[in-house]
């Protein structure tokens, strides 16, 4: 078995359970924590899952306080700090901090076209301003900049970045990723393409940012944990089941529909409401139907959706 970093395990990218006037459910936070806690993962809030681009300022606080609190010694909590304006991004990482978060995520600010010369600054200095530790966000999809690798290697030099979440698609990509960082005990690699969790943790990843492990945690956790036992059989079968579920509010879907869906399978468990922020708009009822009935097939309890039995 590897030597496990710092940094490791299944990180799922949380969904911020809403009430309906907006506000966080804090009960339901406390609901959906616990149940990421008991498939052995840790929550990651203000990720793009968490909607945290829609979200006030004092709901984000709320939302931090409340998980903290609910899996503070369980579980690291990780936090994200992403923003347009960089004195922002340090108020609310001493905020966190001072809430007792354990690392800080975040990618590039995304109204201005950079180039490499400016991420490179940016993440220099934001890390260099933050007290607790930083793990540089690739998201492409949503800031429409890719980080290249090499600028990437060269902010693992940082002494307080630790590691690189990395969402971007490619397996080519992927594989020189993790072959630059798989031996630095000092750097973590956290891959954010849950379709490829199995052949990643092969190669050597650390971890995973599954977005379907809000639903089912213990599915990543299995492939995680069989890839360094060596039982590559289970892993497969719960790639292979992940899959299938993520395909139901993911597939032909862009992000900010698949959101809403996968909001729907969480409030069909009893995890969070269905409710989302403008500029999402929620389920519509013939589509909620056919997400649930393809959702069933899989079991009708979260015990059977997370077992591969």
């Amino acid at each position: 078995m590897k030597n496990l970093k710092k940094y490791n395990g299944v990180v799922v990218p949380m969904v911020t359970p809403l009430r309906a006037d907006s506000g966080i459910d804090l009960e339901a936070v406390a609901v959906l924590v616990n149940h990421l806690i008991d498939g052995g993962c840790h929550p990651f809030v203000l990720g793009t899952t968490g909607e945290s681009s829609s979200i006030s300022f004092e709901s984000k606080v709320a939302l931090v306080k409340k998980t903290v609190e609910v899996a503070k010694g369980k579980a690291t909590v990780y936090a994200g700090i992403s923003g347009n304006c960089f004195q922002e991004s340090l108020d609310q990482a001493k905020i966190y901090t001072d809430l007792g978060v354990d690392v800080l995520v975040a990618h590039v600010p995304y109204y201005y076209p950079l180039n490499q010369n400016h991420i490179l600054n940016y993440f220099q200095q934001l890390a260099s301003a933050v007290a607790l530790p930083l793990i540089v966000y690739n998201m492409p999809m949503t800031t429409n900049m890719s980080i290249d690798l090499e600028t990437a290697d060269e902010l693992s030099k940082h002494p307080n970045i630790v590691g690189y979440k990395e969402s971007e698609r490619g397996e080519e990509r992927m594989a020189k990723a993790i072959g630059l960082w798989k031996d630095r005990a000092d750097f973590s690699y956290l891959l954010g393409w849950a379709a490829k969790s199995y052949e990643g943790m092969k190669l050597g990843a650390d971890g995973l940012v599954p977005s379907t492990g809000n639903l089912t945690p213990e599915l990543y956790s299995t492939i995680y944990n069989a890839v360094l036992s060596g039982d590559d059989a289970s892993a497969k079968a719960a790639q292979e089941k992940s899959d299938a579920i993520s395909k139901i509010y993911q597939e032909n879907q862009i992000l900010v529909n698949a959101i809403p869906i996968l909001k729907v399978l969480l409030a069909h468990h009893k995890l969070c409401s269905k409710a989302v922020l403008l500029p999402m708009i929620a389920v519509g009822a013939a589509d909620e139907k056919i997400a649930l009935e393809k959702i069933n097939n899989y079991g009708n309890d979260l015990k059977s959706l997370n077992s591969i039995a």
